[in-house]
């Protein structure tokens, strides 16, 4: 195996982990996404239900805005610590992404130097043949 062949080889392999630290980045990115939608949901309810006036002694009477109230309010609080953790896996998994992709470019850029340096060398075999063509 020549080094142009393995450097290829290890290209493939080089681009289908940065692949696979995309795709898991993706997923945090979308799992983010869905917990921060839910809390601006959570937060447009608990919005609505202390601007509708209507029923709002009854629920005072029984202490129902209460429980609301705490339900709410530990509803956040487990969304945010979420959130939070999905965060710090983010800034984590940005960090592979970057490497991974940094490998990439490498990889790239000395397959490229090995495939002009092997096309660089069949042309002086072949102009080094012409010569001794015409010589002989």
């Amino acid at each position: 195996m020549n080094t142009l062949t393995q450097l290829t080889a290890l290209l493939a392999v080089t681009q289908a982990k940065y692949d696979q630290q995309q795709q898991s980045f993706g997923k945090l990115v979308s799992e983010e996404n869905r917990l921060r939608t839910e809390l601006e949901q959570l937060d447009a309810a608990a919005r609505r239900a202390q601007t509708e006036p209507n029923g709002e002694s009854e629920m005072r009477a029984i202490g129902a805005d209460i429980i609301w109230q705490g339900w709410v309010a530990r509803s956040k609080t487990r969304l945010n610590h979420k959130l939070a953790q999905v965060l710090a896996l983010k800034l984590h998994q940005l960090a592979q992404v970057k490497q991974a992709y940094g490998k990439v470019l490498v990889i790239k850029e000395l397959r490229d130097q090995a495939r002009s340096k092997s096309t660089t060398k069949r042309a002086q075999n072949a102009l080094a043949q012409a010569i001794n063509h015409t010589l002989f």
